[in-house]
């Protein structure tokens, strides 16, 4: 074949393939038949990104029992219906409208280029990020045993305890993408799970694949014959806040996270992403950001005291920061 350079013919040649047939084939193969017959009722939410027009029939193949609505299934990508963002809650509230208007047992929704997903049970409350891993954590049984299992380091508490009582080896790793998954291939790591809503298996090579999660979670509210809710209230409640994003001069951000690890040096620290100061009852994790000048911050407790406590002990001991905190709000779920 001539050089694309050499200017004598075209490079290469273009053919198209059409690999839905073989993938429905493999959800199917995969999927069914691992647990009782799903025979309720999924809203699908592709938000008119990379699934819209395909999500409904690899899902048919491997819940034939099941019946499925699908909503925002155009694809486009200015995303006039929704923001493709599946994390954010706000974005999910047609989706959590729509199950319950029509009384079905969950919605699953991706992102917009289809590899995150979020669930919506049939109450219409939107899983957290902690909800939906305690519940996936669950639902693989003896397979955690002796596993490594990698998490992003925003996670809660409640995200790696769990998986230790389960009989997985937690490895907190740098939240992203990219970081997440690198550890899961160098560790083959049965599981493993990013905040913002990828998930990622052993089974995958390491991988992560949003509509593998969802048809995981179908069959495991199968096999254990329970609504999406139920497996919810069993997670622990979290106190929490979301990222504090607070303005900082890049050039000042070094000094400030080295006055960090000397005002908190009695205390343990984790250093795999800026730093972790660890409380006997909760933590606070400081980073940088990797798209603006600012400091990221985010801090739980045991309780919603103890979070206030650990917010108001980190500002009086890091006064650059204390004041942007004071008019922070804490998360409760």
């Amino acid at each position: 074949v001539a050089s694309p350079l050499s200017g004598d013919r075209p490079y290469g040649s273009a053919h198209p393939l059409d690999i839905a047939p073989e993938y429905n084939r493999w959800v199917q193969e995969t999927w069914a038949n691992k647990a009782p017959p799903f025979n309720g009722h999924i809203v699908l939410d592709p938000g008119n990104g990379a699934w819209s027009g395909f999500l409904s029939a690899p899902l048919e193949a491997a819940f034939p029992a099941a019946r499925f609505t699908t909503i925002h299934d155009c694809p486009d990508g200015t995303f006039p219906e929704r923001d493709p963002d599946c994390s954010k809650p706000a974005n999910l509230k047609p989706l959590a409208e729509t199950v319950r208007e029509q009384q079905a047992d969950l919605g699953i929704a991706f992102d917009g280029d289809g590899d995150r997903v979020a669930f919506v049970d049939h109450e219409g409350h939107v899983l957290t990020a902690e909800e939906t891993t305690w519940i996936l954590l669950h639902s693989f049984g003896e397979d955690l045993q002796g596993r490594p299992f990698i998490h992003d380091i925003k996670f809660s508490d409640c995200v790696p305890d769990t998986a230790e009582k389960l009989g997985a080896t937690p490895y907190p790793q740098r939240s992203g993408h990219a970081f997440i998954r690198t550890h899961m291939i160098q560790s083959r790591a049965c599981f493993g799970a990013e905040i913002s809503g990828h998930y990622f298996y052993g089974e995958l090579a390491g991988g992560d694949d949003g509509l593998f999660t969802a048809c995981r979670m179908v069959t495991d509210l199968s096999r254990r014959r329970q609504p999406l809710a139920g497996l919810r209230r069993g997670c622990p409640s979290v106190f929490m806040t979301p990222d504090l994003r607070i303005p900082v001069d890049t050039a000042d951000q070094d000094a400030i996270l080295k006055q960090v690890k000397t005002a908190f040096q009695n205390l343990p620290q984790i250093t795999v992403d800026g730093i972790r100061i660890n409380f006997p009852d909760g933590w606070a994790l400081v980073r940088k950001s990797v798209t603006e000048a600012k400091l990221t911050l985010r801090f739980e407790g045991r309780s919603e005291a103890a979070l206030r406590r650990h917010i108001q002990t980190f500002a009086d001991r890091i006064p650059t920061l204390g004041p942007a905190l004071s008019e922070r709000e804490t998360r409760h779920e």
